[in-house]
């Protein structure tokens, strides 16, 4: 007899804490953005404004689900308010994300359709409670969504992709050689020509993976990402005193497990370089970066101080480096390596508000569509053809 609790207090919440890690290290879906950790910092800094709506599915004391929801109101259009569900570690605004990527539905191995069958049926009794369910950063290849597609058919329920996005990976072989012959020669000279050049003059990598030199270092990487950003006129993702207070929140918790690898590279002991990545699951997911172009004495080290981290990764026995989402040319491409998708999904059911909403969105984008068209008429007439003689 599976039951469902439904968590909507910070207290019951926070009592899910010894056990969440365990139930998620029994999933698929197990990945750092998942663990308590990551999902507790996140509701303690973004909850405001935002329901706790969390499922936890259990076979008498097993836990064999967790659907980590929250619940908020949004206006569509600015027209009709909905009640939405969508997972936790999302929706923030735009200057805030944090940009977790492989959010899940937390299924035993084994068990995921009777555990989302379950959950699916408990919200389908609590239909006063949402008008839409938005799944926002779940992996293409997640188990979650064959299941969720075949129940959405069986009810009546609409599911539809939002927005795919790609992520290059890059399988890691047991030797650096072996990965550095494997790119292109171009790409390959342009490593080893900065490594040898470094080698020369008065470098220093510094790899920090524990509390101790963590702050002083942490704080050369906003810096130096700060710098970057600001030199194209553009705010750098520090700027924002909620994503920074994430990461100063989450630091001790995750050096704690050793799932933190900072690297700085520094030239007559100025910081020249830095690299924020988090390993869990014999993964290493790279994060956040900064560098100083200027006054860097070699071409590329951004490019150069990843290729000390993932050979790093190679001698630690990690199997994968993952890039996340984002742009996948450039340096990303030049690395060779496979790539996947990150969804954003929506759920609905048939309803007025949700006609009024397909109605709109059907004009907006039938504006929008104008609008593109009227943009390259006026291009056109300002460029007008040659006279012919």
């Amino acid at each position: 007899m599976l039951t469902v609790e439904k968590i909507t207090t910070r207290e019951e919440f926070h009592r899910l804490g010894p056990v969440w890690n365990s139930a998620l290290e029994r999933s698929a879906a197990n990945t750092l953005t998942l663990t308590w950790e990551w999902l507790s910092t996140w509701w303690d800094v973004f909850g405001e404004g935002r329901e706790l709506y969390t499922l936890v599915v259990r076979d008498e004391e097993e836990i064999i689900a967790i659907a980590p929801l929250l619940r908020r109101t949004v206006q569509h259009y600015g027209l009709i308010p909905f009640r939405r569900l969508e997972f936790l570690a999302s929706g923030e605004d735009e200057a805030d994300e944090i940009c977790s990527e492989y959010l899940d539905f937390i299924l035993l191995r084994g068990r995921e359709e009777q555990a989302l069958e379950t959950i699916f049926a408990y919200l389908q009794e609590q239909e006063e409670d949402w008008d839409e369910i938005l799944l926002t950063d779940i992996a293409g290849e997640s188990k979650s969504l064959p299941v969720l597609k075949r129940l959405c058919e069986w009810k009546g329920f609409k599911l539809e992709e939002l927005r795919n996005e790609t992520c290059i990976y890059v399988n890691l072989p047991s030797q650096w050689q072996t990965l550095i012959e494997s790119v292109s020669p171009t790409f390959r000279q342009r490593i080893k020509k900065d490594r040898r050049l470094i080698s020369n003059i008065n470098a220093n990598l510094r790899i920090i993976d524990g509390a101790e030199g963590f702050d002083e270092n942490f704080r050369a990487l906003v810096r130096l990402h700060q710098l970057r950003w600001t030199s194209r006129g553009e705010p750098g993702v520090f700027s924002s005193s909620k994503f920074s207070r994430f990461h100063e929140m989450l630091a001790p918790r995750a050096l704690s497990k050793g799932w933190i690898r900072l690297f700085v590279l520094s030239v007559d002991e100025k910081p020249m370089a830095a690299l924020y990545d988090f390993v869990y699951g014999n993964k290493m997911y790279y994060y956040q970066s900064g560098f100083d172009i200027e006054d860097s004495p070699i071409r590329s080290p951004g490019l150069l101080i990843r290729s000390y981290a993932i050979e790093n990764a190679i001698e630690s026995g990690l199997y994968e480096c993952d890039f996340l989402k984002g742009d996948i040319s450039g340096y990303k491409a030049g690395w060779r390596g496979q790539t996947r998708s990150i969804l954003q999904v929506r759920m609905s059911r048939a309803q007025s508000k949700e006609a009024i909403y397909v109605a709109t969105t059907k004009l907006v984008d039938g504006l929008r569509h104008i609008k593109r068209a009227l943009k390259r008429v006026a291009i056109v007439s300002s460029n007008p053809l040659p006279t012919l003689r």
